[in-house]
């Protein structure tokens, strides 16, 4: 994991009183920690630049892949699991400090109930750009002026996000929908509906009656993963909220999420999250 880590000015050079602070700048991929550990305290965002994973907040899984952003508000219990295998993770996670939206709680993106996740759209170029400059100015300015600098891209960068979630808002213009998209869309549903039952490649695309090739065509094209991939990553999220807050066995955890052999089951936990069961319920009791 690569982190850059910042601090408040002690004098800053433009007079504002509390403005919106970039506390922290990490990398993660797919071999490296989820999140960096002891930031719940900040408002996050998680910027998916390639390959996909599942972000769990409050006991809540959300699939992610290139191009989404997530909005964790300061306080939440989070963990994001990137997807390993062929399709390598790339993520970027900043931690703001004294983010105050207009009519919303200290720390607060957006108002409850709304999804957490944003398409990132036609604005990924930019934002992948703003996100290079955050690193290059960190290494070319003395400290406290990159601090500043940065504190200034990162309110450009959430701007970005949130001009997204007007457009596609019901309030807002809606970009017109991809056919493509719109089926990967209904896939997605479906798995996400059915995920814990006994599944086959067959028999889902005969419920959604498309074959089998065409659907893992289109899924993988919207979401950088197959279908059964993307299962495994839900019953594989499932299992870590059940971890953090139930007593149950690990043995009973693997027949709720869908495994009858347990040593399977955490064989496919470990190399998704990077730890046995035992040790991810440890870590984050």
């Amino acid at each position: 994991m690569s982190m850059l880590t910042f601090k408040e000015p002690a004098n800053p050079v433009f007079a504002q009183e509390k403005g919106l602070q970039l506390s922290y700048l990490c990398s993660i991929s797919s071999g490296s920690l989820p999140l960096p550990a002891d930031y719940c305290g900040l408002a996050e965002m998680l910027f998916i630049m390639k390959g996909s994973g599942t972000c769990t907040i409050h006991n809540t899984p959300h699939y992610v892949c290139r191009g989404d952003i997530v909005l964790i508000n300061k306080g939440c219990l989070r963990s994001f699991s990137p997807q390993g295998g062929t399709s390598p993770t790339l993520a970027s996670s900043l931690g703001l400090k004294h983010l105050q939206m207009a009519n919303l709680p200290e720390g607060h993106f957006l108002p409850e109930g709304t999804s957490p996740i944003i398409k990132a759209g036609s604005s990924y170029p930019l934002m992948t750009q703003l996100l290079q400059q955050m690193k290059k100015i960190s290494d070319g300015l003395p400290s406290p002026l990159h601090q500043e600098a940065c504190n200034h891209l990162a309110q450009a960068f959430l701007l970005l996000i949130l001009e997204r979630y007007c457009r596609c808002s019901p309030e807002g213009s809606r970009e017109p929908p991809d056919s493509a998209y719109t089926l990967g869309q209904h896939i997605k549903a479906y798995l996400d509906s059915h995920y814990l039952e006994d599944l086959s490649l067959p028999q889902i695309a005969d419920s959604l009656r498309i074959s089998p090739y065409y659907m893992s065509h289109i899924f993988k094209e919207c979401t950088g993963c197959s279908p059964m991939q993307y299962i495994t990553q839900l019953r594989i999220a499932e299992a870590q909220n059940l971890l953090l807050s139930t007593q149950l066995s690990v043995t009973d955890i693997a027949m709720q999420c869908g495994y009858n052999n347990s040593n399977y089951f955490q064989s496919v936990f470990s190399k998704l999250v990077g730890i046995p069961p035992g040790k991810y319920r440890n870590t984050w009791k």
